[in-house]
């Protein structure tokens, strides 16, 4: 499942880069980015706080504990660079279509 969600991901950006402008393809992928951030961060939160009523009691969760920690430090790793790069992020969704080829 994995492997073949890298490869289409891969696939599309190749043929995004292809089609695209480079500050569409900037904007078309930080947005990418920050809405897998926005939903690994919410989907961290619900296991956290609703881990007794979901499916895996927290006993259960002992294996998912590497990606549980790996994600969790995904996320504050996202929150750091977002906040270093938020001037470079406005720029990319404020720029105007006449700064395309920049």
């Amino acid at each position: 499942m994995e492997t073949c969600l890298f490869i289409a991901l891969i696939f599309i950006y190749i043929l995004t880069t292809a089609f695209l402008s480079p500050n569409t393809l900037k904007r078309l992928w930080t947005s990418a980015f920050i809405i897998s951030f926005i939903l690994t961060a919410v989907a961290i939160a619900y296991v956290k706080i609703y881990a007794d009523e979901t499916l895996m009691k927290v006993g259960e969760l002992n294996w998912y504990y590497l990606l549980y920690v790996f994600g969790s430090v995904s996320v504050v790793l996202g929150v750091i660079i977002l906040w270093l790069y938020k001037r470079g992020l406005i720029e990319i969704f404020t720029a105007s279509p006449d700064d395309e080829n920049q």
